[in-house]
């Protein structure tokens, strides 16, 4: 039997590709540097609030700073994750980049609202700014290796690259611990697993946005009576919170609790409209997986298109738009016209189809029955939505998530749930087809639509 410290030692100290750490360090400076360039303006309003507002946080020991030193600060933590992500003079630029961002994040957070959803993010980039991401996939291996010099092999494995991710991910099970241990400390208990907590956090938040003035969420609305529903997703994001720790001592355990927190989160976004960023991308729970395979997404991609259009059936091309442009691309999504839900989607599609990608048309209309009898479909049964790209037929969550692939925003990054096996996927397709009716009524009159939007409808 090991001793103790010989067992925490392998523990800790496992050994992992370098390719790993430095995947993780590129896919976090890439999303780092998409927040901090996409909320340069959202930054800048900040600092510029009256000075009565603002309350030191963090690193953060002094009051609030001149408006071009903070223009310099913000370019230089952009500039400074560019170097980070490229990895280039990483040993200089990597602690600098941290250093900016602990800083950036710190001061944005002293006046009046802490956005505790970023927190993760800064600490893992002090973690791969510390330590030798950049050993490989960077400027400064390619450097090293085109300057003529014999340079140490930096490509084998080895316990300086499988420590940090070991790190990463303890930072981030140890944080949902903790909210699990809040929420059990508070007033309610373990009565929070009851689901009525949730739920009335739930109508807070859909109150709060109608007073407000924003469009409130039709999936609140038509959740909230199900307590029962609301039990189930409170006991299963407690278990998540309370037993991540577990993720931290087992590869496939770990996979498993990332992948689920992962949905959970998607799972927040649709019901409440609240946006973590870093959680939705995926790029926090990234140190839980081989990333490294990354690099092999060419063939990734080969098989994935293969599985999905072996046995689809051809269909002819959709009709052309009137007044498009000759030679854009274009796709005909085809949906229930009576199905609330589905009314709901093509109205969720409209609003984020910027290049104007998508026509539409009902399966009730002539194309509809057209499209169904050539997909041997039968025509009174509705539950599917069919969508008609470049010639190719896909029915039900195939074609819910390649229309999702071409939206503006993060819904992009759903389309990655086509690695997921397509009778999984089609399955829970079905759950919710065969209870939309019930669960999203349809309006009660046809909604008053643009003449943008009406000329992309087709009969």
């Amino acid at each position: 039997m090991k001793p103790l410290n010989q067992t925490l030692h392998d523990f800790w100290f496992e050994a992992a590709p370098p390719t790993r750490l430095a995947m993780l360090r590129i896919l976090l400076g890439t999303f780092t540097l998409w927040y901090l360039v996409t909320g340069q303006s959202d930054l800048l309003r900040v600092a510029e609030t009256d000075p009565k507002v603002f309350a030191p946080v963090g690193v953060v020991f002094h009051g609030p700073i001149g408006l071009e030193l903070f223009h310099w600060l913000l370019r230089g933590t952009i500039v400074a994750a560019v170097c980070f992500t490229l990895g280039l003079w990483h040993r200089f630029t990597g602690p600098a980049f941290a250093a900016l961002l602990l800083w950036l994040l710190c001061y944005r957070q002293s006046w009046s609202m802490i956005f505790h959803s970023f927190n993760l993010m800064v600490l893992h980039v002090g973690v791969l700014g510390l330590t030798r991401s950049a050993d490989v996939l960077s400027l400064d291996a390619f450097l090293r290796d085109t300057d003529g010099r014999n340079s140490p092999r930096t490509d084998a494995p080895g316990w300086q690259y499988g420590w940090p991710i070991k790190l990463l991910i303890a930072i981030t099970v140890s944080a949902y611990f903790l909210s699990a241990t809040a929420k059990l400390a508070g007033p309610l208990g373990l009565k929070w697993v009851t689901g009525e907590a949730m739920r009335s956090q739930v109508a807070v938040d859909g109150i709060r946005k109608e007073l407000l003035g924003m469009d409130p969420n039709p999936v609140a609305y038509a959740l909230y009576s199900r307590v029962a529903l609301f039990t189930l997703l409170a006991i299963g994001s407690m278990m998540l919170e309370f037993f991540a720790p577990l993720a931290l001592f087992n590869r496939k355990l770990g996979k498993f609790w990332a992948f689920n927190t992962f949905l959970m989160h998607w799972g927040i976004y649709f019901v409440m409209g609240i946006t973590f960023e870093h959680h939705l991308s995926g790029v926090l729970f990234a140190p839980f997986f081989r990333v490294e395979r990354l690099l092999e997404w060419r063939h990734l991609l080969r098989r994935f298109r293969a599985r999905e259009e072996i046995g689809a059936p051809k269909s002819p091309p959709a009709p052309v738009l009137a007044g498009a442009v000759p030679g854009t691309p274009q796709a005909l999504l085809y949906y229930d016209g009576e199905c609330g839900l589905c009314n709901r989607f093509v109205q969720f599609v409209l609003k984020r189809d910027r290049s104007e990608y998508f026509q539409f048309a009902t399966l009730q209309s002539e194309a509809g029955r057209e499209i169904m009898a050539r997909l041997g479909l039968d025509s009174n049964d509705l539950r599917t939505v069919v969508l008609v790209e470049l010639g190719q037929a896909y029915v039900r969550s195939s074609a819910t998530l390649r229309v999702c692939r071409k939206l503006g925003g993060p819904w992009p990054l759903l389309y990655a749930f086509i690695a997921i096996p397509k009778p999984w996927r089609d399955g829970i397709y079905e759950i919710v087809a065969n209870h939309r009716k019930s669960w999203f009524k349809p309006p009660a009159e046809c909604p008053v639509m643009e003449p943008k939007w009406r000329r992309r409808f087709i009969g």
